[in-house]
């Protein structure tokens, strides 16, 4: 818990390095903007929706899932501290959560400290992961995926997926993409589990979350895909299944002007289109990083060189999930918001590429080869560490003054 709590007070710190204030408080309720709004809305005002025109759009926030609201409003009445408070200190609590069921999949897998270290900063670093301090619901989110994950892999000891259950519940009732992420507990079923009954009533619980927000929609306001008609409303005019196939997805990639944008310090501390042009560069990088994490791992576990493959089925399977359905749906506002939906998709092949490497026998390279390989990856890891925490400040910078990130 300590090491999760120092990680937890390092992110908030090099936050706070942006702020002109001096206290908790004052630092954190000046960083309120964006979707950090809609959920303070909820938390004091309820649901609330009153029509698909430009002026009820604004008092209505259906396209938001209730978990993150949920939490904060619990959090703020347990204290007995403000909304605006609350919002900050909850979703810094459920960081530390975070970090906790980090080092708890480390311990179980038993992975050495170095290696730990080295994976823990790559998810520090991230460009977006000051989202898992402020006002938005990634830390609720990652952290009821990673208990998730965790407990779902007592497969036969059913108290403990009832356990996964709740936190599932949990993560589908906080973001949409919760959803197919439930079903993974199903890949038991093929496992040769004796006990598939549990396994179901697992994989419902999970689905109770944001099946129960549609339920709620079409009890109170009379239509359950509230939540996907109100998504024009926030710019995402329609869903396209098909994005991550198409050609067009991909164009930012071999524009010239695409990336004089990107390397324009004037842009990059003052206009919008930079964090976009941003964003958009995350989706064949991510794209990429999912194909060869996943070629390897495959090629690996048929040659017989990687164990308990079955283990990480789940975590590429959560993380291509995630990436599609947020592409699909980002895809029709230019994939504005891609840096911040990558940020649970990156964590989770952390944590798959770590364990398929403490389960992998690298003895088929030969002796000539390892060092040459090893100082190359050492190389690698150093540069986009290097990378990522320029990026991340830089991000962090904008976010502080209010300047549009995902």
């Amino acid at each position: 818990m300590l090491p999760s709590l120092a990680l937890t007070v390092l992110q908030i710190f090099m936050i706070s390095l942006w702020s002109k204030e001096s206290d908790y408080v004052s630092i954190f309720k000046g960083l309120t903007q964006w979707d950090s709004h809609w959920y303070l809305g909820i938390v004091r005002q309820g649901y609330q929706f009153l029509g698909f025109d430009k002026i009820a759009y604004e008092q209505s926030n259906v396209a938001f899932f209730p978990g993150y609201p949920l939490a904060v409003a619990t959090i703020s009445r347990l204290l007995r501290i403000e909304p605006e408070v609350g919002l900050y200190l909850a979703a810094q609590l459920f960081c530390w959560l975070m970090w906790i069921y980090l080092f708890l999949f480390y311990r179980r897998w038993q992975i050495p400290l170095v290696w730990q270290i080295l994976a823990s900063l790559l998810i520090l670093a991230y460009p977006t992961s000051f989202y898992l301090c402020v006002g938005y619901s990634e830390s609720l989110f990652v952290a009821s995926l990673l208990g998730f994950l965790y407990w779902s892999i007592h497969w036969e000891r059913p108290l403990l997926m009832l356990l996964a259950g709740v936190h599932g519940l949990v993560m589908s009732a906080t973001r949409i993409v919760g959803l197919p992420v439930a079903l993974i507990p199903l890949l038991n079923l093929w496992s040769g589990s004796r006990r598939w009954l549990w396994n179901l009533a697992t994989v419902s619980l999970a689905l109770l979350g944001g099946l129960g927000f549609f339920l709620y929609c079409q009890l109170f306001f009379g239509s359950w895909e509230l939540y996907m008609k109100m998504q024009p409303y926030f710019g995402s005019s329609f869903v396209n299944y098909l994005a991550i196939v198409q050609a067009h997805t991909y164009t930012p990639l071999f524009s010239i002007d695409h990336w004089q944008s990107l390397f324009s310090p004037s842009r990059a501390l003052g206009d919008q289109i930079w964090a976009i042009s941003l964003s958009q560069l995350f989706v064949p990088l991510t794209l990429g990083s999912l194909l060869v994490t996943g070629l390897i791992d495959g090629i690996s576990a048929t040659a017989g060189k990687s164990q308990c493959w079955q283990e990480r089925l789940g975590f590429h399977l959560a993380a291509w999930s995630m990436f599609y359905i947020a592409l699909a749906g980002g895809s029709a506002v230019g994939q504005r918001s891609m840096s911040r939906y990558c940020l649970p998709v990156h964590l989770v092949q952390v944590l798959a590429l770590v364990h398929w490497a403490k389960y992998t026998d690298f003895s088929f390279i030969p002796e000539r080869i390892r060092p040459y390989l090893g100082n190359t990856l050492k190389l690698g890891y150093v540069l986009l560490a290097f990378i990522f925490f320029a990026l991340n400040q830089i991000l962090t910078w904008r976010y502080a003054h209010h300047l549009w990130v995902a």
